[in-house]
C-alpha cells in the first residue's frame, strides 16, 4: 500500500502533466524558428501561386517594331542566406505582337554583347563574337549557341521577363541559376 495520501498523489499527477505542457511548449517554441531556418525558403512560393519571378520591363507599347531595346534590370540574389544584387542588361526585340527577349551576356565566355545599329548586329568584344537581330549567331562567332532567350508575357500592358542565368560555352542553353 502507498503511503500517500489522495491528495499528495493528485499533486503529483497536477505536477507530472504540468511538467509535460511546459516541457512540450519549450520543445515546441525552439523547433518552429530551427524548421524555418532549416527548410523555410524551399517551401516559400509567389503569393499568386505563380512560383516564376516576373520582372517588369515597361509598357509592351513602348518597344518599337524590329529595333532592339537595351532594358536595365536590377535581380536579386540569394545564395544560401546571403542576399546580393546585379545590374543586368536585357534585349528586346518587337517583331509585330510578339517579343524577342534576350540576356546581354553573350554564351561564350560571359562578356557583355551590345547592339550596333550600323553593322544591324548584336557584338561581343570580348572574342568577336556576332549574332542576328534574332539572336542566331552570325558565321564565324566564337559562341557555340545564339544569345540566351527569356521566357516572357505581357500582362496588364506590361512586358515581362523571368531572368536567368545559363552556362557559357555548350552549344545548349542551360540553367545555371
Amino acid at each position: 500500500m502507498s503511503d500517500l495520501s489522495e491528495v499528495d498523489k493528485t499533486k503529483r499527477l497536477f505536477m507530472g502533466l504540468g511538467s509535460i505542457v511546459i516541457g512540450a511548449g519549450i520543445g515546441g517554441a525552439l523547433a518552429y524558428p530551427i524548421f524555418q531556418f532549416a527548410v523555410g525558403n524551399a517551401l516559400k512560393t509567389a503569393d499568386d501561386g505563380d512560383s516564376k519571378d516576373w520582372i517588369d520591363l515597361g509598357s509592351a507599347s513602348e518597344f518599337e517594331e524590329g529595333k532592339p531595346t537595351a532594358k536595365k534590370i536590377t535581380i536579386e540574389i540569394r545564395d544560401g542566406w546571403v542576399k546580393s544584387s546585379s545590374d543586368e542588361t536585357i534585349w528586346v526585340v518587337k517583331k509585330g505582337n510578339e517579343f524577342l527577349t534576350f540576356t546581354a551576356t553573350c554564351p561564350h565566355l560571359g562578356c557583355k554583347v551590345n547592339w550596333v545599329p550600323e553593322r544591324s548586329e548584336y557584338f561581343c568584344p570580348c572574342h568577336n563574337s556576332a549574332f542576328e537581330v534574332t539572336g542566331e549567331k552570325k558565321p564565324g562567332a566564337a559562341s557555340a549557341r545564339g544569345l540566351d532567350t527569356l521566357e516572357y508575357r505581357v500582362s496588364d500592358g506590361k512586358l515581362q521577363v523571368v531572368f536567368q542565368k545559363f552556362k557559357n560555352l555548350l552549344p545548349t542553353k542551360e540553367v545555371f541559376s
